[in-house]
């Protein structure tokens, strides 16, 4: 499965329209996971006592990951607090140590997951619908391991 995000890539941020929540919605709509609604909050949520992450993820089919980070995998979201008691930012996790994400007052972007965005990451969130999704992972053709099978034959 290959995950289309370019689309999602430079676009201007507007609080509550064009923002972190919104790229994340768009990216799991677009890629045909899960339909979000948009939830009206204020520029600065989390100063109004809201906990919009935490608040949603399970209604929307997500669960927390709690396993070591050898183990993200692609579209798990990185719930992130940033200069804040509870998450008010989100990045997906895009593989080779890459996120997406739309952080306040820039262009949406592709960009390192290190430094403040890892060092701020409280929660990790995987949709369930992406629990066995293993993009590593390739079908074995079984009767290719039959004795007399000519397809894993080596050089003659």
């Amino acid at each position: 499965m290959t995950f289309a995000y370019e689309h999602l890539v430079g676009l201007h941020y507007t609080p509550g329209s064009r923002d972190c929540f919104e790229i994340l919605r768009d990216f799991f709509h677009d890629n045909g996971i899960v339909s979000m609604p948009s939830y009206a909050r204020p520029e600065h949520f989390w100063e109004a006592g809201m906990d919009l992450y935490m608040d949603h993820y399970a209604e929307n089919g997500f669960e927390t990951f709690d396993g070591p980070a050898r183990d993200y995998q692609i579209a798990d979201v990185f719930l992130m607090a940033i200069k804040s008691r509870v998450a008010n930012h989100a990045a997906i996790h895009l593989g080779d140590g890459r996120i997406l994400h739309h952080y306040r007052d820039r262009l949406s972007e592709v960009c390192e997951y290190k430094g403040l965005w890892r060092n701020t990451t409280v929660a990790v969130l995987r949709h369930k619908s992406m629990k066995d999704y293993r993009p590593d992972v390739k079908p074995i053709d079984f009767s290719s391991l039959r004795p007399g099978s000519t397809a894993n034959a080596g050089p003659a």
